[in-house]
């Protein structure tokens, strides 16, 4: 019953951050900030990540940790490993989303997948993409302490809105422009925290790694 719940939980999250680190930034600096981060990954093709997660159950007063990896092909495609004893992996890309664990590979529809695939896509682009594109989806705001910014996004769509209270990463600004924190806060009080490892980038990955099994 607790590896189901922990199972339940680990699905259930997929990331999460708390973002007061700094005084909030103006309009323009938004754009500024944006727009530096963008142009640092211009040139991103992949990129892999060890990490280290706290998924926080706000209702039970309860934390699970795991640790994992995050590869990421762009534009569209994204792996979440967790690593014993999870032994979970999901999959993001135009297809949909799917999920194995030890007891075989469920894949999803975009439809079907609601928030989970949406949330995803979405972090996908946060981590290695242009942030700008999430504008028209969520209201963004940014922090600056030094050279890190804490993004802030609340979702604007009621699909998204009723699950998820906001989505929040701190980005080293730099040549990279490299996400040290991420979060997902959720309705109700839940959250995941990650801290992100040492970055691999534009390394070789097997195309096979970023589909799921048949």
């Amino acid at each position: 019953m607790q590896r189901l719940r922990r199972r339940t939980w680990l699905a259930a999250s997929a990331l999460a951050l708390t973002g007061s680190w700094a005084q909030p930034a103006a309009a323009d600096q938004v754009d500024e900030v944006l727009g530096r981060i963008a142009e640092a990954r211009k040139g991103l093709k992949t990129l892999r990540v060890p990490f280290a997660q706290k998924r926080i159950i706000g209702l039970l007063a309860s934390e699970v940790k795991s640790k994992g990896r995050l590869t990421i092909v762009t534009p569209d495609r994204l792996r979440w490993d967790l690593f014993p004893p999870d032994e979970v992996t999901y999959w993001i890309g135009p297809e949909g989303l799917a999920m194995r664990n030890e007891d075989g590979v469920t894949k999803v529809g975009k439809a079907a997948a609601g928030r989970f695939a949406s949330v995803l896509s979405d972090l996908l682009v946060m981590i290695g993409g242009d942030p700008r594109q999430l504008r028209s989806r969520y209201d963004i705001s940014v922090a600056k302490e030094g050279d890190v910014a804490t993004l802030t996004a609340k979702p604007k769509g009621k699909d998204v809105k009723k699950h998820i209270d906001r989505l929040s990463m701190a980005v080293r600004l730099g040549k990279d422009a490299v996400v040290e924190r991420l979060a997902i806060h959720e309705k109700g009080g839940d959250q995941s925290q990650i801290r992100f490892g040492a970055y691999e980038k534009n390394v070789e990955v097997d195309p096979a790694e970023m589909r799921p099994p048949k």
